[in-house]
């Protein structure tokens, strides 16, 4: 009998809060949840641990998600595979654009919740350059 290989799901926000809802929210749908306090957390985490996903939030002090991200994308164990997403309430054109110029795969708008957790499976489980409406 075959074995399903766990997923794994990287948190990357500075709010204790949102780490939990979609903590909560993602655990039910069978992920393992890993957090992640800031930007330079995360990138300690990404070299030691192998993720299928990454939800970024864009505003945390020292490090924003931009160049969390644009280094995640730089270093030699990520490349450019990992699906990266923000996590954010600023959803206008032109900071979506801003989160594509920085190597992110998409937008997930704040709140996270249960047709936020719904989307993101659905966006995972599609090709890669698709980014939500």
């Amino acid at each position: 009998m075959k074995v399903e290989e766990e997923k794994r799901i990287l948190v990357v926000d500075d709010d204790a809060t949102n780490r939990l809802v979609v903590r909560v929210l993602m655990e039910r749908r069978g992920y393992n949840v890993v957090e992640a306090a800031s930007g330079h957390d995360a990138l300690d985490i990404i070299e030691k641990n192998d993720f299928d996903v990454i939800l970024m939030d864009l505003s945390m002090p020292r490090m924003d998600g931009f160049e969390t991200t644009r280094r995640m994308r730089g270093g030699a164990r990520l490349g450019p595979s990992m699906p990266i997403f923000a996590l954010t309430a600023h959803t206008a054109r032109s900071n979506v654009e801003k989160c594509l110029s920085a190597g992110m795969n998409g937008v997930l708008p704040k709140p996270f919740d249960s047709h936020r957790a719904d989307q993101l499976l659905t966006l995972i489980n599609s090709p890669i350059d698709q980014s939500p409406s």
